[in-house]
């Protein structure tokens, strides 16, 4: 449903591949505490946490959302959380850029937790993106709670806003 879904793979395999790590002590009181060793036999006292970054570049043609050209380019970040009991991975995500068309810019923001739990489950909440209009209104594109599976394939479960017919026209009056 989201190009977010190809992040949440990633996030099922780093779970996965948390879940082999073994217990172990810390070589040495004086050094910095490391959340994700290289070693992946070394586990250490509560959650393995790893971050991670990445930019997204969206090109969407006349015609695809709005009557002229749009570009969307935002930077996420994130925190994954791997936790073994029960098994799963919980990322802290944030994603800011913009969205310009027409020689204007909406700003846009996103904050939302993901989690990826066995076999392969994927539980969205919070806000997967919102722009800022000029006016002082925002477009919200997602915010709320989405559950899909994969395997057992079970149905999606929605609650909240997603991009309406009303808001591409609001986004697409921003820009123009």
């Amino acid at each position: 449903m989201f190009k977010w879904k190809m992040f949440v793979g990633v996030v099922a395999l780093l779970a996965a591949t948390a879940t082999v790590v073994v217990a172990a002590h810390s070589a040495s009181a004086d050094q910095p505490f490391q959340r994700r060793p290289e070693d992946p036999s070394v586990v250490v006292p509560g959650p393995e946490i790893c971050t991670f970054s990445y930019s997204v570049h969206n090109f969407l043609p006349a015609g695809t959302r709005c009557a002229f050209d749009v570009t969307i380019d935002y930077q996420v970040t994130g925190t994954i959380y791997f936790f073994e009991n029960p098994p799963r991975a919980v990322a802290h995500i944030v994603a800011e850029g913009t969205a310009t068309g027409n020689g204007h810019t909406l700003i846009r923001t996103a904050r939302f937790t993901e989690t990826a739990s066995p076999i392969i489950v994927f539980t969205d909440h919070g806000l997967l993106g919102r722009y800022s209009l000029p006016d002082g209104g925002t477009v919200t594109v997602f915010a709320g709670y989405d559950r899909d599976s994969i395997l057992p394939p079970e149905p999606e479960v929605f609650h909240g806003n997603f991009f309406t017919d009303q808001d591409v026209a609001a986004f697409c009056a921003a820009l123009t």
